[in-house]
């Protein structure tokens, strides 16, 4: 009876202590350079879709305001 009670508490002691065999092992994730893509063609276009009767540029247009005839933002 003391044998046996010897060797189950051997037997617990040693599975409750082993260590996993998943413990040790990382998740692989490689790191893969993916294909670059076509770069964006970048067009500067004002608030009609166009360059600008006036050179004003992307996000502004030409235009009578508050200071006269200058290029403001799109609105």
């Amino acid at each position: 009876m003391r044998m046996k009670l010897v060797a189950i508490s051997a037997a617990t002691f040693a599975l409750a202590f082993a260590p996993s065999a998943q413990a040790a092992q990382t998740p692989y994730h490689p790191i893969v350079p993916m294909k670059p893509g076509t770069p964006a063609t970048v067009q500067p276009l004002d608030c009609n879709g166009s360059t600008g009767d006036h050179g004003c540029g992307a996000g502004f247009h030409w235009r009578n305001g508050d200071h006269g005839w200058a290029c403001y933002p799109c609105d």
